[in-house]
């Protein structure tokens, strides 16, 4: 157990120091899912736009409604033309209208390719208010989600105009998906999902298709199941490390207030995703096995 929180605090240090360099804010929440204490964070409770992060909340809530009866995954959600104007990233708005999926998989855009369309479809069939109680059932205390579609704002934005997380509220998050996989009752009670749903989440957010911030410089074949974002000014990256198989460690990282061209010339959002992606190999070099 000290050898473990020994790596931690020196993965923590490691991260500190990678964010003192940058010209934007950067909160962080790292979980050692193994035995004893084991967790740090940097702004860990400091409010940070939730951005596409939030969707793992909507899943979340999602198989909370189908455990209770109150949805189906196999239930056919038909992609009309209501929202089309209105979205920025995904697959289904550049299809013809009319398009028939199933539940499940619309939720596996929305996470995969962090599909607005299909998020836009989903919040209809479940409601924010549902996700909202999902949150708070789950003690995601600094997290409130207030649109079901982020509104175009300036980039200076009051972060309370948009959803709004916490780096420590989205690994708490990850870490009860992964102890409710596990049958740990608890983690099934806050979720009010099953083992066999927690799973599912699990498997879902592994599939993930962008890759370009907590994977980048990790060895080929890692797996992370994780679920990316980025806003008018902000990146974030949140997710569960896999080794052997097996859970090992989740880090949650939100940048705020990135300039639209950093000192060095490059792009704000270019250099977040960098940045995100070189805390995740520190990690990896101190927790992995």
């Amino acid at each position: 157990m000290h050898s473990r929180r020994a790596r931690l605090d020196r993965a923590a240090r490691r991260l500190d120091d990678l964010c003192e360099a940058q010209d934007f804010v950067t909160g962080w929440s790292l979980i050692d899912l193994g035995a004893g204490p084991g967790a740090a964070s940097r702004h860990g409770s400091r409010l940070f736009p939730a951005a596409s992060t939030r969707k793992v909340a909507v899943m979340m809530a999602v198989l909370r409604a189908v455990h209770r009866g109150e949805l189906d995954l196999g239930a056919r959600v038909t992609i009309d033309g209501r929202y089309r104007d209105r979205v920025f990233t995904g697959l289904l708005q550049h299809l013809d209208a009319g398009l028939s999926l199933s539940l499940r998989d619309t939720v596996t855009l929305m996470i995969i390719l962090s599909d607005n369309l299909s998020t836009a479809h989903v919040v209809d069939r479940v409601g924010l208010d549902a996700v909202n109680e999902l949150c708070e059932a789950a003690g995601l205390t600094g997290t409130r989600h207030r649109h079901a579609l982020i509104p175009e704002l300036a980039p200076d934005h009051p972060v309370e105009a948009t959803n709004v997380t916490t780096p420590d509220d989205q690994a708490r998050l990850f870490e009860l998906i992964v102890r409710g996989a596990a049958g740990e009752a608890e983690a099934n009670g806050r979720l009010g999902c099953p083992p066999e749903l927690c799973a599912f989440a699990l498997d879902v957010l592994r599939r993930q298709q962008f890759r370009d911030a907590l994977p980048a410089l990790l060895p080929y074949g890692t797996q992370v199941a994780h679920k990316s974002g980025a806003g008018w000014r902000d990146v974030s990256d949140a997710g569960v490390f896999f080794a052997g198989g097996e859970p090992r460690y989740v880090l949650a990282v939100y940048t705020d207030e990135v300039p639209a061209v950093l000192p060095d010339g490059l792009p704000g959002i270019a250099g977040a995703r960098g940045h995100i992606a070189n805390l995740s190999r520190a990690c990896w070099e101190e927790l992995h096995p």
